[in-house]
C-alpha cells in the first residue's frame, strides 16, 4: 500500500490524509479512530521513514534494492530515531517495519568490503541495549529477516510474523557472528536447544515455523504483518504505561541483564515509575468500580461515561430439578 502510494505522488508532497487512509485500511471499522485523533506527522530520511500515528511511531527501513540491508549511515540515522522515541512522551509504542515486502537482510556486506566489519558494528551500537527501549517494541516481520535482520527482530518486545517471511543467521555461511547479541536473545526465548540448532547450522526457517519455536506473538498471512502490528500497538497505547514498562523491564533484566550495569539502571527506572503505576492503579481500581474491565473484558477501557444499561452486571442462575414422585408415575 505504502509503495503503491509513494509510485503515484512524491512523499515531499504527500499530505496527512492519504496516510490516514491507509491506517483506516488497516484497523477494523469498529476500531476507527475519530477525527480529531487522526493527527500523522512524518520525518523521511535518506534510508529510513519515520511516522507518528498518535501514540505509535513506525521506523520504516527503505533500502529496498538490498532488501533493506543495514549500511552505516542506516545505523546511525536508526540510532538517531531510536533516541528520540524514547524521549517523545506521546509515543508509547515503536513498530519496526522494511519497505518494499523484506524485514530487514542484515548488514550491507559491500560495504563490509569497503569499509570493514568493525565500522558497522559501532554504527550498529545503540542496538544493544537490552531491552531495545524502555517503551514497547514490535517487529512486522515480512519476507527476509536474516542475520543482522534476525537480530533486530529478536530485539523487538514482540514479533508479528508472517507465514511465507524468511528468519536466520544466515551470517554463518559468511563467518559473520551475531553482531547485536542474537545469540543471547534467541536462547532466552526459545531455549538452548532450539537456538543452538539455529546458530550452528544457520538454516533460514519460514514463519511457521517460527511460530512453532515461539517467536512470533502471532503468525499472520502474506502482506499483513505491518497492519496486525499496527492494530496490535493501537490496543497497547489504552493500557496505562508506567507498570507495563515496569514489568516488561523487569522480564527481560531477568533473561538479559543479570548483575548487570544495565540491571541497575532498569531497576532505577522501575523505581522511578513506581509511585506513577500506583497512581495509575488507584484511577484503574475506580474504573473497575464503575463497571469499566469487569469479567476479564479489554476493550472500552478508556474512562468515558456509561449508560444505566451498559454497566455490567454479574447474575446467579440457579438450576432447580424438580422429581416426579414413583406413584405420580402411569403404570
Amino acid at each position: 500500500m505504502r509503495a503503491l502510494i509513494k509510485r503515484l505522488t512524491p512523499f515531499s508532497n504527500l499530505s496527512v490524509q492519504p496516510f490516514a487512509a491507509t491506517i483506516r485500511f488497516f484497523s477494523s471499522s469498529s476500531d476507527a479512530p475519530k477525527k480529531d485523533e487522526l493527527k500523522t506527522s512524518s520525518e523521511v530520511r535518506k534510508n529510513i521513514v519515520v511516522e507518528k500515528y498518535g501514540g505509535i511511531t513506525t521506523l520504516n527501513i527503505d533500502r529496498q534494492p538490498t532488501r533493506n540491508s543495514l549500511d552505516e549511515a542506516t545505523l546511525r540515522e536508526m540510532a538517531a530515531a531510536l533516541e528520540a522515541f524514547d524521549k517523545d512522551p506521546e509515543s508509547k509504542v515503536l513498530v519496526f517495519n522494511g519497505e518494499g515486502g523484506s524485514f530487514c537482510s542484515g548488514f550491507d556486506l559491500d560495504e563490509i568490503g569497503v569499509k570493514g566489519y568493525s565500522v558497522l558494528t559501532d554504527a550498529a551500537a545503540r542496538l544493544l541495549r537490552r531491552p531495545l527501549c524502555d517503551k514497547p517494541t514490535i517487529a512486522a516481520v515480512q519476507g527476509y529477516a536474516v542475520a543482522e535482520g534476525f537480530e533486530l527482530a529478536l530485539a523487538c518486545d514482540l514479533r508479528i510474523i508472517e507465514e511465507t517471511a524468511i528468519l536466520g543467521c544466515l551470517g554463518r555461511r559468511f563467518g559473520a557472528p551475531q553482531s547485536l547479541f542474537g545469540g543471547r536473545r534467541l536462547t532466552s526465548l526459545i531455549g538452548l536447544s532450539r537456538a543452538l540448532d539455529l546458530l550452528i547450522t544457520g538454516r533460514p526457517i519460514s514463519g511457521i515455523d517460527a511460530n512453532t519455536m515461539g517467536l512470533a506473538c502471532k503468525l499472520t498471512a502474506t502482506g499483513t504483518a505491518l497492519g496486525e502490528s499496527i492494530k496490535l500497538a493501537k490496543s497497547l497505547t489504552k493500557f496505562p504505561q508506567n507498570a507495563l514498562i515496569m514489568d516488561k523491564l523487569a522480564a527481560v533484566n531477568s533473561q538479559l541483564n543479570p548483575n548487570s550495569e544495565e540491571s541497575m539502571r532498569d531497576e532505577a527506572i522501575m523505581s522511578s515509575l513506581l509511585g506513577s503505576a500506583i497512581e495509575d492503579l488507584n484511577q484503574g481500581v475506580k474504573k473497575f468500580q464503575g463497571g469499566i474491565g469487569k469479567h476479564g473484558k479489554f476493550y472500552r477501557l478508556t474512562d468515558m461515561p456509561l449508560k444505566d444499561w451498559e454497566l455490567e452486571e454479574s447474575l446467579e442462575e440457579i438450576t432447580v430439578t424438580v422429581e416426579k414422585d414413583p406413584k405420580d408415575k402411569k403404570s
